[in-house]
């Protein structure tokens, strides 16, 4: 009877690691499966590689000074080493909660006195805190220079050392030029004409 095995079978069954009776009835199961059997060649030319790269035994570098290291953090260990016993009175018991509650009633009150009203625009939303900005360049050599102006409504960023772009370069497949969509033609409204790109 070929019974399929399991998979932690099949898995020993593979590393080579299977014996006896177990190891016969996979073997008489892998005659009708060639692709395991392949896998199983597969893994024992892995193994034959790896074992010829890779040395099976390394000396540790001061193999003196490793050991009495470890000799060493024995020796502290050792059940002859004091054990401090906590006595039922201690200071940390009640007086680590009472600093901790007073540090936080005191940064509760210190931030809501610090807490300042923020300004508002016309439309009643908060002003954002000013920020001078800075321009970054991820390339080295490329210098960047930031021009802006409020009654313009604009902002202009020069780049030293960028090459620049030649005119007759087509921006047509880079834009966004909105199509015509079904849903466009069921909300009742007219679709938006495609916009020009050139020069």
């Amino acid at each position: 009877m070929n019974t399929n095995p399991d998979e932690a079978t099949l898995a020993l069954w593979l590393d080579d690691e299977l014996a006896g009776e177990a190891l016969a009835r996979v073997e008489a199961w892998a005659l009708s499966q060639p692709e395991q059997i392949t896998a199983r060649e597969e893994i024992r030319v892995w193994r034959a590689r790896m074992a010829s790269t890779i040395p099976a035994f390394e000396e540790p570098p001061f193999p003196d000074f490793f050991n009495s290291r470890v000799l060493q953090a024995i020796r502290d260990v050792s059940p002859k080493a004091k054990i401090l016993k906590k006595s039922p009175f201690s200071w940390n018991s009640w007086l680590m909660p009472l600093v901790a509650c007073a540090g936080i009633v005191m940064a509760f009150f210190v931030g809501k006195e610090s807490r300042s009203e923020p300004e508002y625009d016309i439309a009643n939303a908060p002003r954002a805190i000013p920020v001078e900005p800075a321009v970054y360049t991820p390339e080295s050599g490329v210098e960047a220079k930031l021009y802006s102006s409020k009654e313009a409504s604009a902002t202009v960023i020069i780049l030293n050392g960028v090459a620049a772009i030649p005119d007759d370069t087509d921006f047509s497949e880079t834009s966004s030029i909105p199509q015509e969509r079904e849903i466009d033609s069921t909300a009742g409204r007219e679709p938006l004409a495609p916009i020009e790109v050139g020069p």
